[in-house]
């Protein structure tokens, strides 16, 4: 269905390419996901396929007859109109399209704006959908989704007729949809056969292969070289002169011929230390282990937070009403709901970004907040990296390191940053800043899996509050420690 030929990426000339020499083919019916760490060019590899953008080099062949939908990371959150507006689709293809995911046909008429960012993502498939394509290119569908709308994300991808490429960093989709796995890295593209589970398994058996096949070549490498030293060294004692009175002219021919023996052997395990070093194996590659830490602000309140009577509308819709909550220090505080019931809304009141309709919440006066945004549009666009995350220069660079972010990446304008990395460089302001209360909305989205897993950890090992928001059902029984659920 797909093709593509000696792919090459080069954003910037200075900061040579993204990715090179990638090949790949794309099945009618496969389903594919395509993994990576965060900056190494998943999205314009999706673009690129997508005919969004062109290839450095390379070629990019479609099957006659086939059609591609894109659906971007960024999709756009800024549309006045309805949904019939936003898509130049017949309505009743927009229709038929709605009711494949779900969607109450009353939303095709709502104002997009009233939308939540889940309604809006699902609209934005069901728009392609009307398209009739035979390829989805997903670029991190899940974002956003409550986790009834990603169950039936993973159930409409499982059955839907169409070819698949999606890029996810979900471990929960990544183990049920998928039978197939790319993983591009800096090194090219490799593919796996199954899930990622069974990625992850054919990577610990090659990658423990490898190490046993370099640790091999290493000691035959040592044992030949002192062998080679063995023999010069017999070479040298064979071609001195005898002592004493043993020593005779007529002999010097013998000896020479001796020296020349022994030197020749030595030439020939030279040779083969020579031959073991050219067909070495591949060495092992591990990439440095991200680590994340966040410190703490004394927190010397046993009751930091406490909400009484809570109460939010937005228009004609009551999102809670007579809400009580109290946190102890060292809370990890869940909030979770389907789309729309009121999640974000509540991380802002309880930032005083916007004001309740009644209620009071009360911060103990020592607590300090450090907050991720849900769209990650906190930053200056036209600022670095290192610049944005703020604080001392080095130290924004030591801690963008810590996060994965190494060497030039840091020197880079956020806009030019993957929304993964603009994630990262949130957090790191997170951690300059320095705080004792966290309120993150939705941390895992765009965050690649190892990532995940540091922020993960550092959360867990967190002296202060933790607040969070995420529909992520691993994360969320990792962490939290109590469990907030609105719109239930």
């Amino acid at each position: 269905m797909l093709q593509a030929f000696n792919l090459s990426c080069i954003k910037d000339p200075r900061l040579g390419s993204l990715f090179d020499h990638i090949n790949m083919a794309l099945a009618e019916g496969e389903k594919v996901a395509l993994v990576g760490r965060n900056g190494v060019g998943k999205s314009s590899l999706l673009r690129i396929l997508a005919g969004i953008e062109a290839p450095t080099t390379g070629r990019v062949v479609l099957d006659k007859g086939a059609k591609v939908a894109y659906l971007p990371q960024d999709f756009d959150h800024g549309f006045a109109g309805t949904l019939i507006e936003r898509f130049d689709v017949p309505t009743y293809a927009l229709a038929r399209a709605a009711s494949r995911v779900g969607l109450d046909t009353e939303l095709l008429h709502a104002p997009y704006l009233q939308l939540s960012l889940g309604e809006k993502m699902r609209c934005t498939i069901a728009g392609l959908l009307a398209a009739e394509p035979t390829l989805l290119l997903l670029d991190e569908p899940t974002n956003h989704l409550d986790i009834e709308a990603k169950a039936w994300l993973v159930e409409f991808l499982q059955a839907c007729r169409e070819s698949v490429l999606l890029v996810c960093h979900d471990r929960a989709v990544l183990t049920q949809v998928p039978d197939r796995i790319l993983e591009l890295t800096a090194k090219g593209l490799a593919s796996y056969t199954g899930n990622y589970a069974a990625m992850l398994d054919e990577k610990r058996t090659t990658k423990t292969r490898q190490a046993r096949e370099w640790e091999e070549h290493r000691a035959e490498t040592r044992r030949l070289k002192n062998v080679a030293e063995t023999v010069k060294q017999r070479a040298i004692k064979t071609g001195k002169k005898p002592p004493g009175n043993e020593y005779s002219a007529n002999a010097k021919p013998f000896y020479e011929a001796k020296k020349a023996r022994v030197e020749k052997q030595a030439k020939a395990v030279l040779k083969r230390v020579q031959r073991e070093l050219s067909d070495a194996p591949e060495k092992p590659f591990e990439h440095d282990a991200l680590k994340v830490e966040f410190p703490t602000l004394p927190l010397r309140s046993a009751q930091p937070l406490v909400v009484r009577g809570l109460a939010k509308a937005l228009g004609d819709r009551i999102l809670f009403d007579g809400l009580d909550l109290t946190l102890e220090s060292r809370s990890r505080l869940a909030i979770t709901g389907p789309n729309g019931s009121g999640k974000t809304t509540l991380l802002k009141l309880l930032t005083h970004e916007l004001e309740p309709d009644r209620g009071e919440i009360v911060w103990s006066p020592d607590a300090k907040l450090a907050t991720l945004s849900q769209a990650r549009t906190a930053l200056d666009m036209r600022l670095s990296a290192s610049e944005a995350a703020g604080g001392e220069p080095q130290m924004a660079r030591t801690v963008l390191a810590c996060l994965g972010m190494r060497g030039e990446i840091g020197s880079r304008p956020v806009g030019n940053l993957s929304v993964g990395e603009r994630t990262k460089v949130e957090i790191a302001s997170m951690i300059l800043r320095g705080a004792n209360v966290l309120i993150l909305d939705e941390p895992t989205n765009h965050l690649d899996i190892p990532s995940l897993e540091a922020l993960e950890a550092a959360l867990a090992a967190f002296e202060g509050v933790v607040i969070f928001v995420s529909h992520d059902a691993e994360f969320v029984s990792r962490l939290a420690t109590e469990e907030l659920a609105l719109g239930i």
